[in-house]
């Protein structure tokens, strides 16, 4: 991940919900999981990683946010949604306790182009057009010890244990 200066700005497209990320992502990974495929419409989604006290909501508009709940095998995860144009900003896992916003960098101010992906997630989904020699490239989501950051490994260790109280 480049070296970048908080803060960070981002919305939706109708700009109804716009927020602020105090903070580098403490991971940016491209994930190509059938899900993923299909919310976003496209070969994978990219998302940066976030502790949720560090998107900030503006305008007080927290509550005008749609969440909607999507099920799975793991417990499923929860879409945050702008109301008016239906945009999805950012998910939380059921299975991480909601410890992290999974931040859609497609959403974030210039966003695709300041946040290259440290790693691609569930690479047995891409498409055979996509070549991604010298990428780290895991089949599930892999062990974070193997390419999170020893900062962003820290990060985490406080949330969960934040999440543990």
């Amino acid at each position: 991940m480049p070296a970048l200066a908080p803060p960070f700005y981002g919305s939706c497209p109708c700009t109804h919900i716009s927020y602020t990320l105090t903070s580098t992502p403490l991971i940016v990974h491209a994930c190509h999981c059938t899900h993923c495929q299909h919310e976003s419409g496209s070969a994978f989604a990219l998302n940066a990683l976030y502790e949720p006290d560090r998107v900030i909501v503006q305008d007080g508009k927290e509550a005008d946010i749609l969440r909607t709940n999507v099920p799975s095998e793991k417990g499923g995860q929860t879409m945050h949604r702008c109301p008016k144009c239906y945009t999805v900003l950012w998910s939380t896992y059921a299975a991480g306790r909601d410890l992290l916003k999974v931040v859609r960098v497609g959403t974030i101010d210039g966003g695709v182009g300041k946040l290259r992906p440290d790693a691609h997630l569930f690479v047995g989904k891409e498409k055979g057009w996509m070549n991604l020699d010298g990428e780290r490239v895991f089949e599930t989501v892999g062990k974070k010890e193997n390419y999170w950051s020893g900062e962003s490994l820290e990060r985490f260790r406080i949330v969960v244990g934040r999440g543990q109280r």
